[in-house]
Protein backbone atom coordinates (compact mmCIF):
# COMPACT_ATOMS: atom_id res chain seq x y z
CA UNK A 1 0.00 0.00 0.00
CA UNK A 2 1.11 3.65 -0.97
CA UNK A 3 -0.13 6.22 1.45
CA UNK A 4 -2.87 5.28 3.89
CA UNK A 5 -5.49 8.45 3.87
CA UNK A 6 -6.61 10.92 6.70
CA UNK A 7 -8.26 9.24 9.58
CA UNK A 8 -11.56 10.82 8.67
CA UNK A 9 -15.31 9.76 9.28
CA UNK A 10 -15.59 6.91 6.28
CA UNK A 11 -12.07 6.82 5.77
CA UNK A 12 -12.04 2.95 7.53
CA UNK A 13 -14.70 1.92 5.56
CA UNK A 14 -13.77 3.18 1.56
CA UNK A 15 -10.53 1.09 2.62
CA UNK A 16 -12.50 -1.88 3.34
CA UNK A 17 -14.61 -1.26 0.54
CA UNK A 18 -11.71 -1.47 -1.81
CA UNK A 19 -9.97 -4.12 -0.47
CA UNK A 20 -13.41 -6.32 -0.91
CA UNK A 21 -13.73 -5.26 -4.57
CA UNK A 22 -9.70 -6.28 -5.27
CA UNK A 23 -10.87 -9.13 -3.29
CA UNK A 24 -8.02 -9.30 -0.97
CA UNK A 25 -7.66 -9.21 2.59
CA UNK A 26 -5.65 -6.62 4.82
CA UNK A 27 -3.91 -9.59 5.18
CA UNK A 28 -2.39 -9.17 2.10
CA UNK A 29 -0.71 -6.03 2.63
CA UNK A 30 3.02 -6.63 3.04
CA UNK A 31 4.24 -3.24 3.28
CA UNK A 32 2.89 0.51 4.13
CA UNK A 33 5.12 3.55 2.10
CA UNK A 34 3.98 6.74 3.01
CA UNK A 35 5.47 9.32 0.63
CA UNK A 36 5.57 11.92 3.20
CA UNK A 37 4.72 13.57 6.42
CA UNK A 38 1.03 15.15 5.78
CA UNK A 39 -1.55 13.82 7.54
CA UNK A 40 -4.03 12.74 4.50
CA UNK A 41 -1.44 10.48 3.91
CA UNK A 42 0.00 8.92 7.10
CA UNK A 43 -3.37 9.42 8.98
CA UNK A 44 -4.74 6.09 8.80
CA UNK A 45 -1.16 4.53 8.42
CA UNK A 46 -1.05 2.80 12.29
CA UNK A 47 -4.76 1.38 11.75
CA UNK A 48 -3.66 -0.01 8.61
CA UNK A 49 -0.82 -1.78 10.50
CA UNK A 50 -2.58 -2.98 13.31
CA UNK A 51 -5.19 -4.53 10.32
CA UNK A 52 -2.20 -5.94 8.44
CA UNK A 53 0.54 -6.48 10.56
CA UNK A 54 2.86 -4.81 7.87
CA UNK A 55 5.52 -2.69 8.12
CA UNK A 56 5.16 1.39 8.20
CA UNK A 57 7.85 2.85 5.83
CA UNK A 58 9.08 6.41 4.52
CA UNK A 59 12.15 8.60 4.55
CA UNK A 60 14.26 9.14 7.62
CA UNK A 61 13.52 13.01 7.10
CA UNK A 62 10.00 12.30 6.67
CA UNK A 63 9.80 9.98 9.71
CA UNK A 64 11.72 12.56 11.74
CA UNK A 65 8.75 14.82 10.99
CA UNK A 66 5.67 13.15 11.56
CA UNK A 67 6.99 11.76 15.12
CA UNK A 68 7.00 15.51 16.12
CA UNK A 69 3.48 15.56 15.55
CA UNK A 70 3.39 13.04 18.74
CA UNK A 71 4.71 16.17 20.66
CA UNK A 72 2.11 19.09 21.39
CA UNK A 73 5.01 21.15 21.87
CA UNK A 74 7.15 20.45 19.24
CA UNK A 75 3.69 20.20 17.01
CA UNK A 76 3.73 24.04 18.19
CA UNK A 77 7.11 25.27 17.19
CA UNK A 78 6.10 23.81 13.34
CA UNK A 79 6.05 27.19 11.64
CA UNK A 80 4.90 28.82 14.72
CA UNK A 81 7.78 31.49 15.63
CA UNK A 82 8.62 34.56 15.58
CA UNK A 83 9.31 34.46 11.75
CA UNK A 84 5.83 34.30 11.61
CA UNK A 85 5.44 37.39 13.52
CA UNK A 86 7.99 38.62 11.07
CA UNK A 87 5.87 38.20 7.71
CA UNK A 88 2.82 39.83 9.59
CA UNK A 89 0.38 37.28 11.28
CA UNK A 90 -0.53 38.80 14.77
CA UNK A 91 -0.08 37.21 18.04
CA UNK A 92 -3.85 36.03 18.11
CA UNK A 93 -4.11 34.76 14.82
CA UNK A 94 -1.15 32.88 15.27
CA UNK A 95 -3.05 31.39 18.94
CA UNK A 96 -5.96 30.41 16.35
CA UNK A 97 -3.58 28.57 14.15
CA UNK A 98 -2.29 26.54 16.62
CA UNK A 99 -5.27 25.19 17.90
CA UNK A 100 -6.22 24.43 13.99
CA UNK A 101 -2.90 22.61 13.23
CA UNK A 102 -2.95 21.30 17.19
CA UNK A 103 -6.46 19.57 16.33
CA UNK A 104 -5.07 17.46 13.51
CA UNK A 105 -3.31 15.33 15.70
CA UNK A 106 -6.38 12.79 16.31
CA UNK A 107 -6.05 12.76 12.20
CA UNK A 108 -3.10 10.03 12.97
CA UNK A 109 -4.61 8.01 15.59
CA UNK A 110 -3.18 5.47 16.07
CA UNK A 111 0.34 6.47 15.92
CA UNK A 112 2.30 3.95 13.39
CA UNK A 113 5.22 2.28 14.26
CA UNK A 114 7.95 3.62 11.30
CA UNK A 115 10.78 2.69 9.47
CA UNK A 116 13.49 4.63 7.50
CA UNK A 117 13.27 3.53 3.99
CA UNK A 118 16.44 3.88 2.86
CA UNK A 119 16.99 1.31 -0.07
CA UNK A 120 17.14 2.83 -3.68
CA UNK A 121 14.67 0.37 -4.57
CA UNK A 122 12.22 -1.66 -3.17
CA UNK A 123 9.53 -4.60 -4.14
CA UNK A 124 5.73 -4.22 -4.29
CA UNK A 125 3.57 -6.56 -5.39
CA UNK A 126 5.31 -7.94 -8.44
CA UNK A 127 6.94 -4.49 -9.96
CA UNK A 128 10.14 -3.00 -8.40
CA UNK A 129 10.13 0.63 -8.05
CA UNK A 130 12.81 2.80 -7.75
CA UNK A 131 12.69 5.36 -4.81
CA UNK A 132 13.02 9.00 -5.28
CA UNK A 133 13.16 11.96 -2.93
CA UNK A 134 12.41 15.30 -3.95
CA UNK A 135 12.10 18.51 -1.57
CA UNK A 136 9.95 21.77 -1.61
CA UNK A 137 6.57 20.24 -0.90
CA UNK A 138 8.17 18.63 2.39
CA UNK A 139 11.45 17.71 3.22
CA UNK A 140 12.43 14.55 1.72
CA UNK A 141 9.24 13.31 -0.14
CA UNK A 142 9.28 9.63 -1.16
CA UNK A 143 8.18 9.07 -5.44
CA UNK A 144 8.34 5.84 -6.56
CA UNK A 145 9.34 4.47 -10.16
CA UNK A 146 8.65 1.45 -11.97
CA UNK A 147 11.35 1.76 -14.85
CA UNK A 148 9.74 -1.50 -16.72
CA UNK A 149 6.21 0.07 -17.10
CA UNK A 150 7.01 3.68 -16.96
CA UNK A 151 4.89 4.15 -13.94
CA UNK A 152 5.57 6.86 -11.29
CA UNK A 153 3.52 6.92 -8.14
CA UNK A 154 4.40 11.04 -7.39
CA UNK A 155 2.66 11.22 -4.22
CA UNK A 156 2.25 15.26 -3.87
CA UNK A 157 5.50 16.13 -5.54
CA UNK A 158 3.30 16.72 -8.62
CA UNK A 159 -0.71 16.60 -9.35
CA UNK A 160 -3.30 16.38 -11.96
CA UNK A 161 -4.44 20.12 -12.05
CA UNK A 162 -3.22 21.95 -9.14
CA UNK A 163 -0.19 23.27 -8.41
CA UNK A 164 1.73 21.25 -5.60
CA UNK A 165 2.16 23.76 -2.05
CA UNK A 166 5.23 25.07 -1.14
CA UNK A 167 6.56 24.82 2.09
CA UNK A 168 7.89 26.95 4.41
CA UNK A 169 11.35 26.70 4.79
CA UNK A 170 13.57 24.75 7.64
CA UNK A 171 17.04 23.93 8.44
CA UNK A 172 17.15 21.35 5.79
CA UNK A 173 15.05 23.44 2.91
CA UNK A 174 15.94 27.04 2.92
CA UNK A 175 15.53 27.54 -0.65
CA UNK A 176 11.92 25.52 -1.30
CA UNK A 177 10.34 26.71 -4.69
CA UNK A 178 14.40 26.04 -5.97
CA UNK A 179 14.37 22.78 -4.63
CA UNK A 180 10.95 22.05 -5.89
CA UNK A 181 11.86 23.13 -9.25
CA UNK A 182 14.84 20.82 -9.58
CA UNK A 183 12.87 17.61 -8.30
CA UNK A 184 10.77 18.44 -10.88
CA UNK A 185 13.51 18.76 -13.24
CA UNK A 186 14.57 15.40 -11.92
CA UNK A 187 11.54 13.82 -13.10
CA UNK A 188 10.80 15.37 -15.99
CA UNK A 189 14.34 13.39 -17.28
CA UNK A 190 12.32 9.99 -16.52
CA UNK A 191 10.93 7.75 -19.37
CA UNK A 192 7.28 7.79 -17.58
CA UNK A 193 4.55 6.77 -19.44
CA UNK A 194 1.90 6.91 -16.37
CA UNK A 195 1.72 9.49 -13.11
CA UNK A 196 -0.21 8.48 -10.55
CA UNK A 197 -0.40 11.37 -7.81
CA UNK A 198 -1.76 11.21 -4.74
CA UNK A 199 -4.61 13.38 -5.85
CA UNK A 200 -6.65 13.83 -9.04
CA UNK A 201 -6.92 11.20 -12.38
CA UNK A 202 -3.79 9.64 -13.37
CA UNK A 203 -2.07 11.56 -16.49
CA UNK A 204 0.35 10.61 -19.29
CA UNK A 205 2.27 13.53 -20.30
CA UNK A 206 4.66 14.19 -17.29
CA UNK A 207 6.68 16.04 -19.26
CA UNK A 208 4.00 18.58 -20.63
CA UNK A 209 2.50 18.89 -16.62
CA UNK A 210 6.22 20.17 -15.82
CA UNK A 211 6.10 22.99 -18.38
CA UNK A 212 2.82 23.90 -16.88
CA UNK A 213 4.05 24.44 -13.52
CA UNK A 214 7.32 26.12 -14.77
CA UNK A 215 5.35 28.78 -16.69
CA UNK A 216 2.89 28.70 -13.65
CA UNK A 217 5.80 29.97 -11.31
CA UNK A 218 7.42 31.92 -13.80
CA UNK A 219 4.03 33.84 -13.88
CA UNK A 220 3.87 34.00 -9.86
CA UNK A 221 7.40 35.47 -10.04
CA UNK A 222 6.55 38.09 -12.56
CA UNK A 223 2.95 38.93 -10.41
CA UNK A 224 5.55 39.16 -7.51
CA UNK A 225 7.50 41.41 -8.71
CA UNK A 226 5.63 43.88 -10.67
CA UNK A 227 3.91 44.10 -6.99
CA UNK A 228 7.47 45.51 -5.35
CA UNK A 229 8.15 47.93 -8.24
CA UNK A 230 7.03 51.35 -6.65
CA UNK A 231 7.68 50.32 -2.99
CA UNK A 232 9.04 48.08 -0.12
CA UNK A 233 5.63 46.20 0.62
CA UNK A 234 5.15 43.45 3.47
CA UNK A 235 3.94 40.01 2.94
CA UNK A 236 0.33 40.77 3.75
CA UNK A 237 0.24 43.12 0.87
CA UNK A 238 1.61 40.54 -0.96
CA UNK A 239 -0.67 37.99 -0.33
CA UNK A 240 -3.91 40.21 -0.86
CA UNK A 241 -2.77 41.72 -4.58
CA UNK A 242 -1.86 37.81 -5.62
CA UNK A 243 -4.82 36.00 -3.75
CA UNK A 244 -7.44 38.61 -2.54
CA UNK A 245 -8.21 40.07 0.79
CA UNK A 246 -10.81 37.39 2.13
CA UNK A 247 -8.52 34.11 2.44
CA UNK A 248 -9.59 32.34 6.04
CA UNK A 249 -7.03 32.03 8.26
CA UNK A 250 -5.25 28.52 7.30
CA UNK A 251 -5.49 29.46 3.80
CA UNK A 252 -3.90 32.98 4.65
CA UNK A 253 -1.18 30.54 6.23
CA UNK A 254 -0.92 28.49 3.11
CA UNK A 255 -0.22 31.48 0.87
CA UNK A 256 2.29 33.06 3.15
CA UNK A 257 3.87 29.85 2.96
CA UNK A 258 3.96 29.97 -1.24
CA UNK A 259 4.45 33.70 -1.02
CA UNK A 260 7.86 33.42 0.96
CA UNK A 261 8.99 30.11 -1.40
CA UNK A 262 8.94 32.24 -4.59
CA UNK A 263 10.38 35.57 -2.33
CA UNK A 264 13.40 33.04 -1.21
CA UNK A 265 14.24 32.26 -4.45
CA UNK A 266 14.51 35.60 -6.04
CA UNK A 267 16.45 36.51 -2.36
CA UNK A 268 19.16 33.95 -3.40
CA UNK A 269 19.35 35.08 -6.94
CA UNK A 270 19.63 38.91 -5.33
CA UNK A 271 16.75 40.09 -6.94
CA UNK A 272 14.84 40.45 -4.06
CA UNK A 273 16.05 42.33 -0.87
CA UNK A 274 14.30 42.19 2.43
CA UNK A 275 14.31 44.57 5.48
CA UNK A 276 13.18 44.54 8.84
CA UNK A 277 10.60 47.61 10.56
CA UNK A 278 12.48 48.53 13.70
CA UNK A 279 9.48 48.75 15.27
CA UNK A 280 7.34 46.07 14.64
CA UNK A 281 9.88 43.86 13.60
CA UNK A 282 8.14 42.65 10.29
CA UNK A 283 9.62 42.43 7.05
CA UNK A 284 9.23 44.23 3.93
CA UNK A 285 10.60 43.34 0.55
CA UNK A 286 12.10 45.18 -2.37
CA UNK A 287 13.63 44.92 -5.75
CA UNK A 288 17.40 44.86 -5.74
CA UNK A 289 18.69 47.82 -7.70
CA UNK A 290 20.84 46.83 -11.47
CA UNK A 291 19.06 42.95 -10.40
CA UNK A 292 16.25 41.71 -13.18
CA UNK A 293 14.58 38.59 -13.39
CA UNK A 294 15.18 37.13 -17.15
CA UNK A 295 12.45 34.22 -16.69
CA UNK A 296 14.87 31.77 -16.45
CA UNK A 297 13.86 29.60 -12.94
CA UNK A 298 17.22 27.55 -12.49
CA UNK A 299 19.70 30.22 -12.98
Amino acid sequence: AVDAGPNLPGGREKWEIALKDLNIGFNDIKQIIITHSHIDHIGLAGWLQEMSDAPVLMSELEREVAQKYQNEEALNSLGFNEGMLRLGFKEEELDKLRNIVGSVTYIVQPWPEIQVLNDSSIRLGNRDWETILGAGHTDAHLSLFNRHDGILLSGDQILTTISTVIQYPNEYVVNPLGEYLQSLQMLSQLPVQMVLPAHGEPFPDLGARVRQLYQHHDRRIRFILDGLEDQPIGMRAIISKLFGPDLDLFNLFLAAGEVLGHLLLLIHRGIVGVSEDPESGQFTYYQQAGFQYNGNLFE
